[in-house]
């Protein structure tokens, strides 16, 4: 009789996902029944498979968390512990209210954090109101919209409008902000940069790639759904079949 507790696995990043398999195999209790980068494909398994424990990363393209959750609501309710990027405001009001919040990196402390809590559940059922905790969602996703960057510099300090980004690009634990005639760099997640971008004027097109749309100049038919995109600085980007639906919203057509 196999009496394991079962865990599934959210998370469009699979570094993500290899480290928190990593901080699992210490839990000879926890078994992994599921591992998935696309959330509509790991919304199927979820409820097919009905895990007691989801570890859920917020901002992914296609369906987000926060749509995954809204689907699985009146048919499944397995404890959420949270994988993902937002700032300090979230992080208190799960940390009142969730399983787990585990802001990425992840680190082992607060990994462990979260399970201790987890295993002190009971297992058959989770009491977790979906109602109440789309509600305590609501100030993540009304997250206030920025109209400029600090940028730090050797010998300077100044404010970048974002109205004069073309284009943002993952550089490791950075964020290169590319411009029409210059580049910088902040110290930032592009997925924390995401969530505080306008939803009218940007959109991400890769996982390395956040785009202002009306800096776009063309979208070039690439390889098996994926398209080429130029921008209006000539630099040609790579635009992944993964973030199709999401470039559609402001590009019909595609």
């Amino acid at each position: 009789m196999n009496n394991k507790r079962t865990a599934i696995l959210v998370d469009d990043e699979s570094l993500s996902l290899a480290v928190i398999e990593n901080y699992l195999k210490s839990y000879n209790d926890i078994e992994i029944i599921g591992r998935f980068t696309k959330s509509k494909q790991a919304l199927e398994k979820i409820i097919l498979l009905k895990p007691d424990l989801l570890f859920l990363d917020i901002q992914m393209p296609g369906m987000t968390g926060f749509e995954l959750l809204q689907a699985l609501h009146g048919k499944l309710n397995p404890y959420i512990i949270f994988t993902t990027a937002f700032d300090q405001y979230a992080i208190q009001a799960f940390d009142v209210n969730a399983i787990g919040y585990l802001l990425k990196p992840i680190s082992q402390e607060k990994f462990d954090t979260a399970m201790r809590k987890f295993i002190e559940l009971p297992l058959q059922t989770n009491m977790m109101n979906y109602e109440q905790l789309l509600h305590w969602l609501k100030p993540v996703t009304n997250h206030a919209v920025i109209d400029q960057l600090m940028i730090k510099e050797q010998k300077r300090i100044f404010y970048l409008p974002v109205d004069e980004v073309i284009y943002f690009e993952a550089s490791g634990d950075y964020v290169k902000v590319m411009c029409e005639n210059k580049s910088y760099l902040i110290h930032e997640s592009l997925s924390a940069l995401e969530v505080s971008l306008s939803p009218q004027k940007f959109v991400r097109i890769h996982r390395s790639h956040i785009v202002q749309a009306g800096k776009v100049k063309e979208f070039i038919p690439y390889f098996n759904g994926e398209y080429q995109v130029v921008m209006k600085n000539q630099h040609v980007l790579k635009m992944s079949r993964n973030y199709k639906e999401q470039t559609a919203r402001l590009f019909k057509g595609l």
